[in-house]
């Protein structure tokens, strides 16, 4: 089944160029004109303490985020949060968008990363 979403984005920790880590974000259906979307991702765990879950979109203006959760949405760890993440005038980023973002670790609590990220 085709995917209305479907990107890679490559994740580079912001203390460690070198550091890099690409995840697949997919949603099945965007109906037009949503601006709150509910998604799964999937890669390998470099910096980030898992390799699969769901991701929450909000576009509204003033949100414009992606929140990456361990496993489902409700009641997961949030794990990753991607700031700046729409399409100029609203929508959900197309290849070439960049931004940056926060990495957590449940774990650890005292943990912060900081990340830029490019749909590639």
């Amino acid at each position: 089944m085709p995917f209305d979403f479907n990107v890679d984005v490559r994740l580079t920790d912001d203390n460690d160029p070198d550091s890099v880590q690409f995840i697949n974000m997919t949603i099945g259906s965007v109906p037009a004109g949503a601006d709150r979307l509910l998604g799964d991702w999937r890669g390998a765990a470099v910096f980030l303490p898992s390799s699969s879950g769901e991701f929450d979109w909000d576009g509204r203006s003033g949100q414009q985020v992606a929140f990456v959760f361990d496993g489902p949405s409700a009641g997961s760890r949030l794990i990753l949060g991607l700031n700046d993440f729409a399409a100029p005038g609203g929508g959900l980023p197309h290849r070439g968008a960049t931004g940056g973002g926060v990495v957590t670790d449940p774990d650890n609590p005292q943990f912060l990363g900081t990340v830029k990220w490019e749909i590639t």
